[in-house]
């Protein structure tokens, strides 16, 4: 799922580090206090990513990813209060993975399960300001047009791809947009 950040829609007593009309991806989302939550990651500096309620985006994408699974947290203080939940496996099934992710500072094994899903969640769907496509090599390679360097990859699920040695993302030429 892809959402863009509205113009003057931040709530009151809330400061989020945002660009206006800046398009992120929903690594999970959650309904608690009543308001559904969206968990992005607020720029490449940032090694978690931050949870802002849904109010102040529009959805530009609304496909869910193939590695989100659903389910319902049930808190340890009020036992009738559950928190619907949508992501990886990993985030999903275990209510404190996202507290363990960010308490110890991308140093513990949850930061790097959700590097491996953010990397691929972040491959997943096009991106219209990518606009170069890899060059087909065979039916089992691809081209960077920028290094020249070649590396197999036969998968078309994913929109973009992101050369191994320049690490420059492009435009999938195999993806089968199913959208």
């Amino acid at each position: 799922m892809k959402i863009k950040k509205n113009k003057n829609t931040s709530p009151d007593n809330y400061h989020f580090n945002l660009k206006e009309g800046q398009t992120y991806i929903v690594y999970a989302w959650a309904i608690f206090n009543n308001c559904l939550w969206y968990c992005i990651s607020e720029g490449n500096n940032v090694f978690f990513p931050m949870w802002n309620p849904s109010m102040i985006f529009d959805i530009v994408d609304n496909r869910l990813s193939r590695y989100w699974i659903f389910n319902i947290w049930s808190t340890s203080v009020d036992v009738e209060k559950e928190i619907p939940i949508c992501s990886f496996p990993e985030w999903a099934n275990d209510p404190y993975f996202y507290t363990e992710l960010i308490e110890y500072n991308g140093n513990d094994p949850n930061a790097i399960i959700f590097k491996k899903y953010k990397t691929l969640m972040d491959l997943e769907f096009p991106d219209p300001s990518i606009t170069e496509k890899a060059e087909i090599g065979d039916r089992d390679w691809l081209i960077c047009p920028k290094c020249i360097d070649a590396w197999e990859w036969k998968d078309d699920r994913d929109a973009l791809v992101k050369c191994p040695k320049c690490q420059t993302i492009f435009n999938n030429p195999r993806y089968k947009d199913e959208n």
